[in-house]
């Protein structure tokens, strides 16, 4: 019979989830938020901040269930947890959109 599951690591793993998913709520309410009360010109721009972000929102829930999945399988099954390689992604994906929402402020800055 396989030892129990201690709770708390469980717990802590659907923590872990819940922040995942408070991330990816934020940026779809970032894009969404973009999209359709600031005015950005040009409008290619413009749907970048609003869509860019919007996408890294379903990217970071998609990431974080996986991960999410990953980690239970492996606790449940007594392996090793995986490396967190998705913190990487949506580190440098939160740095993309930082880069394109800064260079639409200057646009805007600087065409007024």
């Amino acid at each position: 019979m396989p030892e129990p599951i201690d709770p708390r690591i469980s717990l802590a793993n659907e923590r872990t989830l819940l922040s995942w998913m408070r991330c990816a709520l934020a940026l779809v309410a970032a894009g969404t938020t973009a999209g359709t009360v600031v005015t950005i010109h040009p409008q290619w721009l413009h749907a970048a901040v609003a869509v860019v972000p919007i996408g890294l929102g379903l990217a970071a829930a998609l990431l974080g269930f996986a991960r999410w999945q990953r980690v239970d399988t492996a606790v449940r099954t007594g392996v090793e947890i995986p490396a967190n390689n998705e913190l990487r992604t949506v580190s440098f994906a939160i740095a993309l959109i930082a880069i394109i929402a800064g260079v639409g402020s200057l646009i805007g800055v600087f065409s007024r």
